[in-house]
């Protein structure tokens, strides 16, 4: 079930690092997941851990999602 309207209201993404020193990228639109990114020579995102049930979407679509979520990431580490 796709959340209410006032989850559109929020970022579409955000990074979130953990004590441990992981970084995630989360999305916060549906449907929402959770990432690790794993960083050598480039930035990979791990398998997402998803937070809705990603139902009636392509893995076209999902793949799309997924490499938006990876560009955003490389955007923001540019930025620092």
């Amino acid at each position: 079930m796709r959340p209410t309207t006032e989850w559109d209201s929020l970022p579409r993404f955000i990074v979130g690092d953990a004590p441990d020193d992981r970084t995630f990228v989360l999305h916060l639109h549906w449907p929402r997941f959770l990432a690790e990114v794993y960083e050598d020579d480039s930035c990979v995102l791990g398998k997402p851990l998803w937070i809705d049930e990603p139902e009636g979407m392509s893995e076209t679509d999902l793949a799309k999602l997924m490499r938006e979520a990876d560009d955003f990431y490389t955007a923001e580490a540019d930025r620092e």
